[in-house]
C-alpha cells in the first residue's frame, strides 16, 4: 500500500513538472529570450557578413567586367570609350566600396533583429 501511495506520488509530482515545464515553453521569460539571442547573434552576424562580402565582390567583379569591355571599345575605335576607361573605375570603386560600408555598417543592426526580434 505504501508503495502504491509512493507511485501516485511520483507520479503527481511529474505530471506537474511536465505541466510547468510545458507552459513555460508556451510563454518564454526574457531571461531565455537574451540567452538564446547572445548565443544566435555570432552566427547571425557571421551569415551577415558573408552577404556582405559576396555582394561587394559582386560589385568588384561587375567593375573589372565594365574594364574591360571599356577596354576593348578603346581598341575598336567605340565611341564614348575611351571615357568609360577612365571614370568606370572610379565610379565602380566608389560603388563597391559604398557597398562593403553600408553593409558593414548595417550588419550589426540586422544581426541583432534576428537574435532578438520584437514579435517573439
Amino acid at each position: 500500500m505504501k508503495k502504491l501511495a509512493l507511485v501516485l506520488l511520483v507520479a503527481f509530482v511529474a505530471s506537474m513538472i511536465a505541466v510547468d515545464v510545458f507552459a513555460a515553453e508556451q510563454q518564454e521569460s526574457g531571461f531565455v529570450k537574451f540567452w538564446r539571442g547572445v548565443f544566435q547573434w555570432p552566427f547571425n552576424a557571421a551569415k551577415d557578413s558573408a552577404q556582405v562580402v559576396g555582394d561587394t565582390g559582386v560589385k568588384a567583379v561587375g567593375t573589372v567586367a565594365d574594364e574591360g569591355k571599356a577596354v576593348g571599345g578603346t581598341l575598336t575605335g567605340e565611341e564614348g570609350a575611351a571615357q568609360k576607361l577612365v571614370t568606370n573605375p572610379v565610379t565602380g570603386t566608389a560603388d563597391t566600396v559604398k557597398t562593403g560600408v553600408v553593409g558593414t555598417g548595417e550588419m550589426p543592426g540586422k544581426a541583432t533583429e534576428e537574435s532578438w526580434p520584437a514579435n517573439k
